[in-house]
Formats: C-alpha cells, structure tokens, sequence
C-alpha cells in the first residue's frame, strides 16, 4: 500500500464485524427457525471518500459542518465529526479515487443546500452555505463479507468505524469498487 495514502483506522475488530455480518433471516417467524449464515470471507476493504469543511452562517454567526463524498460514484454524502482520527497507510484493499475533487466539491454543495432548504423549512429559519473547503483525500474503512447460498455469492458491508450495516445505496458503490479492485 502507498505510504501517500491517508486513512481513518477501523475501530471493530475483524470478530466484531463477523458477529455483526452473520447473515441471518429478515423476518421475524423466519429467524424463529433459522440459524445465523456465517460468511465464508470477512475482509477489510477501504474506499475513497473526499472530506470537506462547509461553513454555514445563520443570523450573524458562523457553524463549521464536515461532510465526506464518496469518490467511487460520487452519490453517497455522510457527516463527519471532529474526532475522526486520520493515520498514513492502509492496511487492506483500497480503491482508488475515481470521481474528480470538482465534481465531488459540486456534489457535496448541492446536496447540502437541498439538506439547508429542508432543515430551513421545517424549523422556520435561514441558513446559508458560506464557504466549502478544499478537498481532503481520505480512505475510509469498512468490513465486507462473502456468503455462499445455493450456489452463489452475495456481500453484506459494515461500516468499520461506527457498526453501521451498509443499505442498498451504498451496495452500488461497493459494486463499482470491487470491479476497479479487479482490474
């Protein structure tokens, strides 16, 4: 892995996310009666995400926001907190940045005007995006697992930082990283 290459370390362990990603049924009657899968592969996979710095004003005072894009497809926006810890080096697979720091930049500012406009109507107040700042390139960690059922493959991700099982608009992303991962 390249020593240029900043990431977030994960905070599960590889057996944290093994217990987490056992695959079991979805209903409820169905888990009644069935076991956990467990997967034939767990491995750490990091993808690229730009961070930005939004700065916000409301009435007089300034709020500083962070906010990551994901650079694979660019489509998927997350907030980030100040104690996000960033180390050299990566110790897994890592994909690379395959969206360009404008469009992400362009992305992150429209879909946290659309987040202001929404948040702005519901509480009755104005608040406007005042400043983005330049890109920081960043692999961010998440837990992917394999399962075999009736003769094929299927994945489950997990977010290696907070434990959050990744849904179906991040299993796009994923799908793009796994055939760059490939080539």
């Amino acid at each position: 892995m390249s020593d240029a290459r900043v990431s977030v370390p994960p905070t599960l362990s590889k057996e944290q996310a093994t217990a987490s990603l056992s695959a079991a049924a979805s209903s409820f009657p169905a888990r009644l009666w069935s076991r956990p899968i467990q997967p034939t592969r767990v491995e750490l996979i990091y993808l690229p995400y730009y961070f930005f710095d939004i700065t916000l004003s409301q009435g007089g005072g300034t709020q500083t926001v962070g906010v990551a894009i994901d650079a694979v497809l660019g489509t998927t926006v997350f907030f980030i907190g100040d104690t996000l810890v960033r180390k050299p080096g990566c110790d897994g697979a890592a994909c690379d940045f395959l969206q360009s720091p404008s469009v992400a930049r362009e992305t992150a500012m429209e879909e946290y005007r659309w987040i202001l406009l929404e948040h702005g109507l519901r509480n009755k107040r104005t608040v406007s995006l005042q400043e983005i700042s330049e890109p920081e390139r960043v692999h961010y960690p998440f837990w992917v697992a394999y399962f075999k059922k009736r003769g094929s493959y299927n994945f489950k991700a997990l977010d290696a930082v907070s434990g959050e099982v990744q849904g179906v608009k991040m299993r796009k992303v994923f799908l793009a990283a796994f055939r760059q991962m490939t080539r």
